[in-house]
């Protein structure tokens, strides 16, 4: 081990000519500091670096060193990173960096502290995690079994209120406030509401929709108090729990801070500006006292940059990041010394002109952020500006913009789009598909509204909620049904009439007839189409209109009928049931579909009382927010990735295209921020970061105004940060486009701040003036009605038809020889020919009886596991396909899919932590032997590249289905990937399962098969089998069912 004297030993030991800024900040003396650290500056190269100059200086050790992050991608890339440069400097060796909780996610961290210190509590360390979307199943049982009734709630559906129930529990877990502390604060306020000044006599529209979102917020208390109490019966805990749990200990019991920094000797705090109100009360609790002696002067560093601070919306204060000064003194209580990062090392410098002009507002108001410079020898990069007459226009250039790029030798993974809402990405990927570019929809918001997505998530909303207005017009107008307007106008009349007090005297026309009735401010009170469809009476409705409602009906009737299922399997249920896997498998592209049948499947069974509202609410969440849940990370397949700018934080492409920067669509309007309007809000005066955002200075009318012009100047300071956020992503290239007129648009929309900022920058720039009317009013392209499909899908729908029409015959007891498509009746020649049919179909099917005992008719999609038996015991998988019926499962079964379930709880967040997100029930010791013999293997201080991912995979004619256990990066430079099948048991091995996983991994990352290792992992040996999983092995099973 070679000491380090002075910086420029450093420098030498890592390879890294440091510039002064960045030695500035790794070489401060060992004390509280802030750094501020713009985009593309290197921050994770600093933090690893001042580890290295304080172990190599001999201020810590290694083990002293605590780092904290938010995700665990970033833990483990930090990690990785300060161990990566221990051992290059020579300060450790790699069996001592290994398998060390160096870094852990902010979370984590409080999970530990709870887990260790709980007792002190009471607190049994005993509860399972509860996240992701299991939370949105838990909130909707939590409101089906409230008691009470919800009478200023009562105007949302089922499925809206688990969203504002988590909604609201989660502002007051971020701030630390409790039921008892909003009810009483909105009780005062109401009362100061009912003093506001009159008009004419009676009170605002302000005033009373300020005490309308009171009374739904004392409400939507109710239910967060019964999902808390429904949890503690569960078992259950979140990671706000935890949290609150944790400052509890830190503020109560000064010991827990006391051991913490005997412990760690230095704290870095990454990302800091994202940090929470709750979290950094518990920083402070921990390593920030009155005196010395509980904390003051403690080294903590933290680092981040306020101009990136995108997440105030779901918790974070970015003002934590501008009072750490103050809240983490020095030991003779001055404020903590504060360094900046400002050279970019990623984009060329006329795209950090952009950048540094869309964050002057920012700095010039809110302070703490700083001014990038491109580094010495710094490419220019480039800018494009342009802007298109229409949005069509504008996504037609851009993908053939993209086409054009990689023709020059741009890879597809190097190029991103992105944008500030879903229906835009949506859009662009409907262009890019059209231009046969591969594409990657990043996270789950975004697929939502895919054409093969949308009527899977449609069709559920329409089977949880009667009153799913637009849904079902929608699918009624979609290219399966296909309903004329005309009918459906008169649906849409027959379902007013059907409502007391709805029926107009005088029809609408039927543009407005449709808009008034899915477009209802509230829609408990709207008429129900589905009302009208079981009961169309005598409206005006074609006979082949009216025969597609029946069939419609009787669709969503048979599927009503699965309700009870569990929620992953109706959702398959649904996409069986309207042909939409099908329709998938012959386009050749099932990858969108598995990803939301994937997603879907992290919904799991908590409790054994599914719900499909919890599942619609969590994803309305994910479109709405679009990062509510988790930050999805891009894959490395070969293809242009489409994400929100959310998603986009970390990430960076050479190139870089940020379309529709218009206003209204980004930067966007904001009218869910207000807490005077908007139940699921924190009351503002009660949030953590109070004194830092605008608050009702006046309980009237005009103190709402003012107080709304204030939270617009803020909304737009928040889409300032993001339109920052996304410039920095580009390295090269940065393209920036804007459309004046978009489908159904009255009023032109006016070129963005940062459309007009990009183009002052640009030389050359010169916008013509925008057309005065738009050129499209009510369609982006010219299309028919109702929505035209290709002459392959129409062909599909013809055929599909007439399957549908003969089926319904016969099942109706109907002479199946008597119908003929189009007129309803057969001649006579055509029965005779139709009987000659009969005849011969019945010879052969005679001859072929005696031949053979019986043939069965294999499933179109056959699993991995079914693949196995079929090959291994035909007949005896013959006799299950011909008599289906249920199997009790094995003890062994049982065991696994537990050993299955631990795994995925284990590495949702980071290793270390499992016995608090899951614990084993006490009847099964045999699941303890397994956790102990996984902990004790190579995979326990991995991070897993995916955990039961499922998969499609399509086998010439045949679809493959299943689910793999395990994907880890492989330490053979041979291979990306290692696909590993956990074996908890004596049976044996069979490699024609890893042959199917190989293939299906290798598929949905891009990756030739020959690049992804396979194993066997049998878990109580401890013992790795690997596996030559050739395709030749499908190929074998496969030879006698696929022609």
């Amino acid at each position: 081990m070679k000491p380090l004297n002075d910086p420029g030993d450093l420098c030498e030991a890592l390879g890294i000519p440091f510039s002064p800024e960045q030695l500035n900040a790794i070489c401060a003396p060992l004390e509280p500091q802030v750094i501020v650290a713009g985009a593309g500056t290197g921050k994770t190269t600093v933090m690893a670096a001042r580890v290295v100059w304080l172990v190599g200086t001999g201020q810590v050790r290694a083990e002293q060193v605590l780092g904290l992050t938010f995700t665990r991608k970033a833990a483990a890339e930090l990690g990785g990173r300060i161990c990566h440069a221990l051992e290059r400097a020579d300060l450790a060796s790699r069996d001592e960096t290994e398998g060390g909780e160096m870094v852990l996610t902010y979370d984590a961290f409080a999970a530990r502290l709870v887990r260790e210190h709980g007792l002190r509590l009471g607190i049994e360390a005993d509860a399972r995690l509860l996240s992701g979307a299991s939370r949105f199943r838990v909130a909707a049982r939590a409101v089906a079994e409230h008691p009470l009734p919800l009478e200023h709630l009562s105007r949302l559906s089922p499925r809206q209120l688990p969203e504002r129930v988590l909604a609201l529990d989660a502002a007051l877990g971020s701030h630390l406030a409790t039921p008892a502390q909003v009810r009483e604060f909105s009780l005062r306020a109401r009362a100061r509401f009912e003093k506001a000044p009159l008009w004419r006599g009676s009170p605002t529209k302000a005033v009373l929709e300020a005490q309308g979102a009171i009374d739904e917020r004392l409400e939507l208390l109710e239910l967060v108090e019964t999902y808390r109490e429904l949890k503690k019966k569960l078992g259950l805990v979140e990671f706000a729990d935890q949290q609150a749990q944790a400052v509890e200990l830190a503020q109560s019991f000064p010991a827990v801070g006391a051991t913490l920094r005997q412990r760690f000797r230095v704290v870095l705090l990454d990302e800091y500006q994202d940090t929470s109100s709750a979290q950094a009360i518990l920083l402070r609790a921990l390593f920030s006292g009155a005196d010395t002696a509980s904390g003051r002067g403690f080294p903590v560093t933290a680092v981040g940059d306020p101009n990136q601070a995108i997440y105030g919306w779901r918790g974070a204060a970015a003002s934590n990041i501008l009072g750490f000064p103050t809240h983490f003194p020095g030991a003779t209580g001055e404020p903590a010394k504060e360094f900046t990062l400002t050279i970019n090392r990623r984009s060329g410098s006329r795209i950090l002109e952009v950048g540094n002009a869309l964050a002057e507002p920012l700095t010039r108001n809110r302070g703490g952020g700083v001014e990038l410079s491109p580094g010495e020898g710094a490419p220019d990069g480039e800018v494009r500006v342009l802007c298109f007459d229409t949005l069509a226009e504008e996504l037609d250039w851009l993908a053939t913009d993209v086409t054009a790029r990689h023709a020059e030798g741009t890879a597809w993974r190097d190029i991103a789009v992105l944008t500030r809402r879903n229906d835009v990405l949506t859009s662009v990927w409907e262009r890019l598909r059209e231009h046969d570019v591969p594409v990657e929809i990043v996270g789950i918001g975004g697929l939502l509204r895919l054409p093969e997505i949308a009527p899977v998530v449609a069709t559920l909303k329409v089977l949880a909620d009667p009153l799913a207005n637009a849904e079902v017009a929608g699918l009624l107008t979609g290219e399966r049904w296909r309903l004329g307007l005309a009918d459906l106008a008169a649906l849409a009349r027959r379902a007013r009439e059907l409502a007391p007090g709805e029926a107009a005297e005088e029809p609408l026309p039927l543009p407005e007839e449709l808009t008034e009735l899915v477009s209802r401010a509230d829609p408990a009170c709207a008429p129900s189409l589905l009302d009208a469809m079981n009961d169309p009476g005598q409206a005006a409705i074609s006979d082949e209109g009216r025969a597609r409602l029946e069939r419609f009906t009787s669709e969503l009737a048979e599927l009503r009928r699965h309700l009870d299922e569990p929620v992953p399997e109706l959702v398959r249920r649904v996409i069986s049931r309207i042909g939409l896997e099908a329709e998938q498998l012959v386009r050749g592209d099932t990858s969108q579909l598995a990803r939301f049948i994937a997603a879907c499947s992290t919904y799991p069974d908590i409790d054994g009382d599914g719900s499909l509202a919890g599942l619609l609410a969590w994803l309305d969440a994910e479109e709405e927010h679009g990062d509510a849940l988790e930050r999805a990370t891009p894959t490395a397949a070969d293809s242009v990735k489409l994400l929100t700018v959310h998603r986009a934080k970390g990430l960076e492409w050479h190139t870089v295209y940020l379309p529709a920067l218009s206003e209204g669509v980004f930067p966007g309007t904001d009218r869910t921020g207000n807490w005077s309007t908007n139940s699921r809000l924190l009351p503002a005066p009660l949030r953590g970061d109070a004194d830092a955002i605008p608050q009702l200075a006046d309980y009237s009318k005009r103190g709402i105004d003012a107080y709304r012009e204030e939270l617009k100047q803020e909304h737009r300071l928040s889409e300032d940060r993001l339109a920052y956020v996304a410039a920095t992503r580009a390295k090269r290239l940065l393209v920036v486009s804007a459309h004046t007129w978009a489908p159904g648009l009255k009023r032109a929309r006016g070129r963005s701040r940062y459309f007009e900022d990009a183009a002052a920058l640009h030389e050359g720039s010169s916008m013509p003036p925008p057309p005065e009317e738009n050129p499209r009013p009510t369609a982006a392209r010219t299309a028919a009605w109702p929505v035209p499909v290709t002459d392959r899908a129409a062909a599909t729908a013809h055929a599909a038809a007439l399957v549908r029409q003969a089926r319904e015959v016969i099942a109706s007891g109907g002479d199946e020889t008597g119908w003929v498509w189009g007129s309803g009746v057969a001649s006579a020649a055509e029965q005779e020919r139709i009987a000659a049919w009969d005849r011969d179909a019945a010879f052969l099917a005679e001859q072929l009886t005696r031949r053979t005992n019986r043939n069965l008719t294999l499933p179109a999609g056959l699993s991995a596991t079914a693949l196995m038996e079929l090959r291994k015991n035909p007949v005896g998988f013959a006799e299950r396909l011909a008599r289906r019926m249920p199997r009790e499962p094995k003890r062994s079964t049982r065991l696994g899919e537990r050993f299955h379930e631990w795994v995925m709880a284990r590495f949702s967040v980071s290793p270390g932590f499992d016995e608090l997100e899951f614990r084993a029930r006490a009847e099964e010791p045999e699941l303890e032997r397994l956790k102990r013999a996984f902990e004790a293997s190579r995979f326990a201080n991995l991070t897993p590249l995916g955990i039961e991912v499922p998969f499609l995979l399509r086998w010439e004619s045949l679809v493959l289905r299943g689910r793999i256990d395990a994907v880890f990066p492989s330490d053979d430079p041979a291979f990306d990937a290692l696909v590993v099948d956990w074996k908890i048991g004596d049976s044996n091995a069979d490699p024609l399962q890893l042959a199917i996983y190989r293939q299906a991994w290798a598929k949905a990352r891009g990756l030739e098969p020959g690049r992804v290792a396979t194993a066997f992992h049998h878990v109580l040996a401890n013992r790795l089998e690997p596996v030559v999983a050739s395709p030749e092995l499908i190929r074998a099973a496969t030879a006698a069912i696929i022609p």
